[in-house]
C-alpha cells in the first residue's frame, strides 16, 4: 500500500493534525478580545464534531459560520462561567492571605468549587454547539451529564490538567512556544471530545459513522432549509396514486 495516497493512515494522521493545527490558530485569533473566547470554543467543538464523525470539513468557512450562529449564547455562557471562576480564583488569592484556619477551609473549597465549574465548562460548550437549549437548561444537562458520568468527567479533567501543566512548563522555555500555539487548545479538546462524544452519538442515536439522523434539535449546518418543507400537495397525490397503482399491480401479479 502507497503511505502518500490521500486516503493512507499515514495521510489521514497529517490532514487531521493540520487542521488542529489551524483550528487552534483560529481560536487564538478569535479569543483576543478575552469576551469572544466562549464562541470561539463552541464553534472549536463544531468542527471537532465533524473532524470525529469523519465528515468533508472546510475548516475556516465552518469555523466561521459556527461562530456567528453560536456568538450570542456562548458569549453569555463564557461570561457567567468567567465571572465565577473569577470569583473562585479570588477567594482562593485572599484566603491564602489570610492565614487562619478558617481561611483554609475556605481555601479548599475554593479549589473544589473552582475544579467542578471547569467540569461543566467541558460538557457546556459542546451542549451549545450541538443543540439548540436555553442557557439555564444547557448548564442544568451539563450537571446531569457530569454526574451520570462520572469517570468520562474524570478522564476529561485528567486530560485538561496535563495539557495546563504542559502548557506552563512551555511557557517556561520559550523555545517550545509554537507548540502552544499549535495545539495548546484544539488537542485538549479534541481528546476531550474523544471521551464525551459517545454520550451525545447516544442521545442522537447515531454512530460514529453518522448512519443515523439525529433529532431535531441537532445542529446540523449542513441539513438545508429545502429539505425541512413540506412537498406540495400535487407531488404527494402523485406519488399516492403510484405507490397504489404498483400495489394493484402487485395484487394482480
Amino acid at each position: 500500500m502507497n503511505i502518500f495516497r490521500y486516503d493512507s493512515p499515514l495521510m489521514q494522521f497529517l490532514t487531521r493534525a493540520a487542521d488542529l493545527v489551524w483550528l487552534n490558530i483560529l481560536v487564538l485569533l478569535c479569543s483576543v478580545p478575552v469576551f469572544t473566547a466562549g464562541a470561539a470554543i463552541s464553534a472549536m467543538e463544531s468542527i471537532i464534531y465533524k473532524l470525529l464523525h469523519n465528515e468533508d470539513v472546510m475548516v475556516t468557512k465552518e469555523f466561521f459560520i459556527a461562530f456567528g450562529k453560536n456568538f450570542k449564547q456562548a458569549t453569555v455562557i463564557w461570561l457567567i462561567l468567567l465571572v465565577i471562576e473569577g470569583a473562585l480564583g479570588y477567594d482562593f488569592y485572599y484566603s491564602r492571605q489570610i492565614g487562619t484556619g478558617f481561611s483554609e477551609a475556605m481555601k479548599t473549597c475554593a479549589v473544589v468549587l473552582f475544579v467542578l465549574v471547569f467540569a461543566l465548562m467541558l460538557y457546556i460548550f459542546p451542549l451549545q454547539a450541538h443543540y439548540i437549549n436555553k442557557t439555564k437548561d444547557i448548564f442544568k444537562n451539563a450537571a446531569i451529564i457530569c454526574v451520570v458520568h462520572p469517570v468520562r468527567t474524570i478522564l476529561m479533567l485528567v486530560v485538561q490538567a496535563f495539557f495546563i501543566a504542559l502548557g506552563v512548563l512551555i511557557v517556561l522555555d520559550y523555545r517550545f512556544i509554537p507548540l502552544l500555539v499549535s495545539f495548546g487548545i484544539s488537542l485538549p479538546w479534541y481528546f476531550c471530545a474523544c471521551i464525551h462524544m459517545p454520550v451525545f452519538d447516544k442521545l442522537d442515536g447515531i454512530d460514529r459513522n453518522g448512519n443515523k439522523i439525529a433529532p431535531d434539535n441537532y445542529k446540523k449546518e449542513s441539513d438545508s432549509e429545502e429539505d425541512s418543507q413540506e412537498p406540495d400537495s400535487d407531488d404527494a397525490d402523485e406519488d399516492e396514486v403510484s405507490d397504489d397503482g404498483e400495489e394493484e399491480e402487485k395484487t394482480e401479479s
